[in-house]
């Protein structure tokens, strides 16, 4: 039977004789495609899956993506812990970033978010294995020129199948979808390092989702009980001095690596940090760091210096301490 819910809205006789009673919605946000879901009401004598789950219609039929529910894929995985192929990386993290966990990078545009979790991804390479990679805010071939620039052939990779990598038009996207693509990229090719850059553009193409945090706390925790690392990039508001974080997401995950420009000796540096570690120890200092056509290179502690991540540090050493030679 079909209802077109012209009746008046209290009229529930029709709900109450049928044994099973499904809803279908479709949302029209202020831009972008129209969003759909569906949500079953009612089903006699079965148990369902409860809420929202959104689906499209395309050519040859309907597609429907379950709400995730982590809680339904445990497994058992080595707890292994992965060397980020920088030296002084690893120092910084305790010895590198475990399987099963979720690292978020945090800092102003331009720090070298994307580029930190490129590394992870050709380390992953490195050892063997295959990574895939969401990029919401970047075109794939400026992407690739701009990587290639720093010595990462991602093109290289991804058509040797070592990178599965996709890029999100969040406008035409829902949250359920999106969970769904990962979930099928991770399932199906057994992939233990995923990359989404960034979330600034997941929240900000999908601004009615009310929701966004816990679709993306299920998303995690399901990719932790896979034994995958998962690095999310966050852009802060600000450049220097007070920062402002347009989706906190800080405490889904399990460690954050903290970025920052800071002004020393006449010129623009950037620093980075590891302020949380939920799944080992990790050095408290902060380090200064160079992007240059060789990648990231790390320096000693910047012990003699206090304030940098406020953007103007005091100076109380020699410029001993800082990275020498010329800056990128």
């Amino acid at each position: 039977m079909l209802d077109d819910l012209t009746a008046e809205a209290g009229d529930k006789t029709v709900h109450s004789v049928a044994h099973g009673v499904i809803r279908l919605e479709e949302l029209a946000p202020a831009y972008g495609a129209e969003r759909r879901r569906i949500r079953i009401l009612k089903y006699r004598g079965q148990s369902y899956r409860g809420g929202y789950h959104d689906f499209t219609i395309k050519t040859g039929g309907i597609n429907i993506f379950p709400r995730l529910v982590a809680s339904e894929h445990l497994t058992s995985f080595p707890r292994t812990q992965s060397s980020t192929g920088i030296l002084e990386f690893d120092k910084l993290l305790g010895g590198g970033i475990e399987a099963g966990s979720s690292t978020l990078i945090l800092g102003p545009a331009g720090t070298g978010k994307s580029l930190i979790a490129m590394s992870f991804v050709m380390a992953a390479i490195a050892r063997g294995e295959k990574a895939a990679l969401f990029i919401f805010d970047e075109e794939l071939g400026l992407l690739f020129d701009r990587m290639m620039v720093m010595g990462i052939d991602l093109q290289g990779e991804r058509s040797k199948g070592n990178i599965l990598l996709q890029q999100i038009d969040a406008a035409e996207l829902s949250p359920g979808e999106f969970t769904h693509r990962v979930r099928k990229t991770v399932d199906s090719q057994k992939i233990k390092t995923v990359v989404i850059d960034s979330l600034n553009g997941y929240q900000a193409a999908m601004p009615e989702e009310n929701s966004l945090i816990l679709h993306i706390h299920e998303l995690l925790q399901y990719l932790n009980r896979q034994g995958a690392a998962t690095f999310m990039t966050v852009a802060q508001h600000g450049l220097v001095g007070d920062m402002q974080t347009p989706v906190d997401v800080t405490y889904l995950a399990d460690s954050v690596i903290l970025l920052r420009y800071f002004e020393a000796m006449g010129k623009v540096r950037r620093a980075v940090s590891i302020i949380k570690k939920r799944t080992g120890f990790h050095e408290t200092t902060i380090r200064e760091f160079k992007i240059s056509d060789a990648g990231i290179t790390m320096g000693e502690p910047l012990e003699a210096f206090h304030g940098v991540l406020r953007g103007v540090p005091n100076y109380t050493g020699n410029q001993g301490t800082l990275m020498e030679g010329k800056a990128p």
